[in-house]
């Protein structure tokens, strides 16, 4: 499910002006038509990896395709962070443009990856072959607070944006990641989430789990989590809570975080607000 860009940028999927997401929308259909009846979708050859993408999709896919990475500074921090062997853990893996270099890192046995849209899941599980993680596990569904099943929508021209909602057309099942992980993992070197506004709920059933990871890097985006009846002060109580050192990432800028994270959390959550952030229990090298 992602879709970085810059703070206050024109990414979430409520800014973009009608008469572009109609054009969008009936160009995705023509592009997919070259596909033919039985076509799945494009293949990139990419810093990211040998993906196949979804020829509707206007913002992973399009950067892919046209520019040969994607997030790849964002990529380059994360993979820093870890060595062979580390325990991997993507929360919305979306078609593995993010989860596959970093896996090429830890290695598949260490990795483990959840993404609830069928469609994405169905590109990511191509892709994981292609580019030799067949091992690394994935798991069908959301993750959230609780066991259950929630309505979920897949967008079509921004699949990055498939999300939880109550309008969603589709049902899919929910799991904790505490009820979730291996039992025999010692904890998580790489815990990253993106779960389009989710963040809160899929935190709020990682309690133990939080308690035994190294780095966290999590999506912020103050409407969505509004959006999903969470705020941002409880976001940052739970970050808090768990990790010492916080940061803010922008594309390849790397900001530390002085004071209270629900401070400056606050001064940032102006409309269409986003950026990453990274939890530490030790601070960056040099940061």
């Amino acid at each position: 499910m992602w879709r970085h860009g810059t703070e206050n940028g024109d990414n979430a999927a409520m800014q973009v002006p009608w008469r572009k997401r109609i054009s969008r929308l009936l160009r995705g259909r023509a592009r997919a038509r070259v596909l033919a009846a039985h076509g799945l979708g494009l293949v990139a050859e990419a810093r990211n990896g040998t993906l196949v993408v979804d020829a509707r999709d206007f913002n992973v896919s399009r950067h892919l395709l046209e520019r040969g990475e994607y997030d790849w500074a964002q990529v380059t921090l994360l993979r820093s962070l870890i060595a062979p062997g580390a325990r991997l853990v993507v929360v919305g893996a979306h078609i593995g443009s993010v989860l596959i270099p970093i896996a090429r890192v830890s290695g598949a046995a260490g990795a483990l990856a959840f993404e609830p849209s069928p469609r994405n899941r169905r590109f990511l599980e191509l892709n994981l072959v292609l580019n030799g993680l067949a091992g690394l596990r994935v798991q069908p569904g959301a993750v959230g607070a609780a066991p259950g099943v929630v309505r979920f929508t897949e967008n079509p021209i921004n699949s990055g944006n498939s999300r939880v909602s109550v309008a969603g057309e589709i049902t899919v099942p929910v799991a904790t990641l505490d009820a979730s992980l291996p039992a025999d993992w010692p904890g998580i070197d790489l815990l990253i989430v993106d779960a389009e506004g989710y963040e809160v709920q899929v935190l709020r059933g990682a309690r133990e789990s939080l308690s035994r990871t190294r780095a966290l890097y999590v999506e912020y985006a103050p409407e969505q989590l509004a959006e999903q009846g969470c705020t941002a002060a409880e976001f940052a109580a739970i970050l808090g809570a768990a990790f010492a050192h916080a940061y803010a990432v922008r594309g390849a800028r790397v900001e530390r975080i002085a004071g209270p994270l629900a401070d400056y959390l606050a001064a940032h959550a102006a409309r269409g607000t986003r950026f990453d952030l990274l939890c530490l229990r030790e601070p960056l090298a040099g940061g």
